[in-house]
């Protein structure tokens, strides 16, 4: 079960990283002075479609997409790192008590 927490828990970061990328980094061809033309959605959220910034990605629907699979796998991973501590813990205390009587 620990496997599972930190495949889940890795999952999640990547998500959460990808998310990141999305919303914060450049994009589009570049101008004159080497620089991209467009920002990423959370740093220009009001850019004008149609000058290169067409990105399916960078569209709200699609963030919002890569926002939900993100909370999602958060959540499992979180459930999943519960279950495993609380089955270890569990294994400990019946192993212990077994011993006592």
């Amino acid at each position: 079960m620990d496997k599972w927490s930190m495949a889940f828990l890795v999952v999640a970061l990547g998500l959460w990283l990808c998310l990141a990328v999305l919303m914060l980094s450049s994009y589009g061809p570049e101008s004159y002075a080497g620089e991209p033309r467009c920002e990423g959605p959370l740093m220009a959220p009001f850019q004008r479609p149609g000058h290169g910034c067409d990105s399916e990605l960078r569209q709200w629907p699609a963030l919002l997409g890569v926002l939900g699979l993100a909370t999602l796998a958060s959540v499992v991973a979180a459930a999943t790192t519960v279950h495993a501590r609380l089955l270890g813990r569990l294994s400990r205390l019946t192993a212990g008590g077994d011993a006592r009587s």
